[in-house]
């Protein structure tokens, strides 16, 4: 192993993980509070521009970041891994209610049937909290192992491999199996991030990580990545043509497409997040020292900031539709993500828990 000689904070994580925070706050807008019809494949230029920001720009950068802060943390061991992972599980499901299960008891005293929802299905629900919470558990259980970087990396491709086998066995199960399963596998429209197929972007992440602190001159690594990344994302496009799909099908939300990762998506949407990391790299080097304080702030905010995006976006909707005021058009759902980001942000600084 190289002398680690580049192990403090990396200011173009930061800038990377406030990118997808917005992005992320964007495209719940999109989905839950407009009248854009996301179950169909994007039909326009806007819509293509918001599902792809809103996608590999988004959970896959968190997930990314997320294992190379596995790395860079003080508490790297297997029970700090373990407690972290069980602390996460559980907001994971406390929010569950808050932003589901309470606003479906209130719409069904209002008359509305919620779309055919149960209530355990409101409990249930498999998002990016959950996914977090079983993927630092993996890792406390290979941090254990003490196993290396490349096994991590070819567990977290043998998983991928597995849920993608397992893809179409869950359907006829009762609903409470199917959202226990959920944590592992795509059982059901309502499992967004199932550990097995979604693994792939922290170990990518923890070996990215771990050759990270490695570097003396990142300059030179990122511009190297620019130029990898570039070459696999064109080769890949080009690829995924010819076999007659398109880059759009690895990030529609349409048909779960996105949810339902796959070698080449996962191959595209790294390549993806590399030519990101580029270019927060390069926007890094240029921020003003308040611009990098404030994105540092930012990062270290991000699971207030998920949790406070959750709690407003439900509730203003339900405050709307009581109201008798219409859903976002199109073209006030990135303004109106903005505006809830910069209040989660604003409301995060006055959180004092940490998960």
């Amino acid at each position: 192993m190289k002398d680690r000689v580049n192990t403090g904070r990396q200011p173009e994580l930061d800038v990377a993980k406030v990118f997808a925070i917005l992005y992320m706050v964007i495209i719940h807008v999109y989905e839950e509070m407009s009248v854009v019809n996301y179950w169909a494949r994007p039909d326009s230029i806007f819509r293509v521009v918001l599902e792809f920001l809103g996608g590999p720009l988004a959970a896959p950068v968190f997930m990314f970041a997320m294992g190379v802060g596995m790395v860079y943390t003080k508490r790297r061991t297997p029970r700090a891994f373990a407690i972290r992972g069980l602390k996460l599980l559980l907001a994971s499901y406390i929010l569950n209610v808050v932003r589901m299960t309470i606003p479906f008891y209130l719409a069904k005293l209002c008359g509305d049937s919620w779309g055919g929802w149960t209530v355990i299905d409101t409990i249930g629900v498999v998002d990016i909290l959950q996914f977090a919470g079983m993927a630092f558990l993996l890792t406390a259980l290979l941090e254990k192992c003490n196993a290396g970087r490349w096994v991590v990396l070819a567990v977290a491709l043998a998983l991928q491999g597995i849920g993608l086998f397992f893809l179409n066995d869950f359907y006829y199960l009762p609903p409470v199996a199917k959202y226990t399963l959920g944590l592992f596998f795509h059982t059901n429209t309502n499992v967004a991030f199932p550990l097995t197929l979604w693994y792939v972007y922290p170990a990518f992440g923890l070996c990215f990580g771990e050759y990270l602190q490695t570097v003396r001159d990142k300059k030179q690594m990122y511009n190297r990545i620019a130029i990898v990344s570039a070459a696999g994302l064109l080769g890949m496009s080009v690829g995924i043509r010819h076999l007659g799909w398109s880059p759009v099908d690895i990030f529609a939300l349409a048909g779960d497409a996105y949810y339902i990762q796959h070698l080449p998506g996962t191959l595209w949407t790294l390549s993806v997040i590399g030519l990101q990391l580029f270019v927060c790299y390069r926007f890094s080097l240029i921020m003003s020292e308040p611009l990098v304080k404030g994105a540092e702030s930012v990062s270290r905010k991000l699971n207030t900031i998920y949790l406070v995006q959750w709690v407003i976006i439900p509730y203003t909707l339900a405050a709307m539709e009581f109201a008798g005021l219409p859903r976002f058009q199109a073209w006030a759902v990135v303004p109106a993500g903005l505006l809830i980001a910069a209040v989660s942000i604003y409301i995060s600084k006055f959180i004092r828990f940490k998960l």
